[in-house]
């Protein structure tokens, strides 16, 4: 860090609200000859852990790196949720609420390790990435039809992108109509 000079303070310009004049900016060299001889060292790491001897290096290591799976999941319980504020008047009903929250969890894991299983050998590395979020948000606009017709209520499947038909094919999941065919009782006709 070096000192700024009353020449250069004055030519910053002013201070936004709440922020104070800079005193100092830094400077910084590239210095060959150290990177030079820390490259040695690059690719290495020290691990230190209390598990037994009989785990070998390489899979304790490959445990301590795969730790972000396992914290990529646990951001969800992190965030504010997407619905109205709850209000629950006993534990029991905080519980159950947080039972409910771990079965969406897990199916929300679920949905991406089986989109990352199905994807092809041969994808994109995007393809093999892809998370449970980006496939929810894929259906976010998606929606159904209800009308009332003088036979009663019509429920219809809109029309499926391309995209998120190629992601239910990839999942082997049935499609809206499909499910809507079978949970609804046909059409009377005439």
């Amino acid at each position: 860090m070096v000192p700024l000079t009353a020449a250069e303070q004055a030519a910053l310009p002013p201070p936004g609200r709440g922020c104070g004049r800079p005193h100092y900016r830094f400077r910084y060299e590239f210095d060959e000859a150290a990177a030079a001889a820390a490259a040695r060292y690059d690719g290495l790491a020290a691990l230190v852990t209390t598990a037994p001897l009989s785990h070998s290096g390489d899979s304790l290591f490959t445990q301590y790196k795969q730790q972000n799976y396992v914290e990529l999941g646990h951001h969800q319980w992190k965030t504010p949720l997407a619905v109205r504020p709850v209000f629950l008047k006993s534990p029991r009903r905080v519980e159950a609420l947080v039972c409910l929250l771990s079965v969406a969890l897990t199916a929300y894991q679920l949905l991406e390790r089986f989109y990352r299983q199905s994807v092809p050998a041969d994808a994109d590395i995007a393809e093999w990435h892809r998370t449970a979020e980006s496939l929810l948000r894929l259906f976010r606009g998606y929606g159904l039809i209800e009308r009332r017709t003088r036979l009663g209520r019509v429920v219809q499947a809109t029309r499926l992108t391309a995209e998120q038909a190629r992601v239910l094919r990839q999942l082997h999941f049935p499609t809206p109509a499909q499910l809507l065919a079978q949970v609804l009782a046909p059409l009377p006709l005439g």
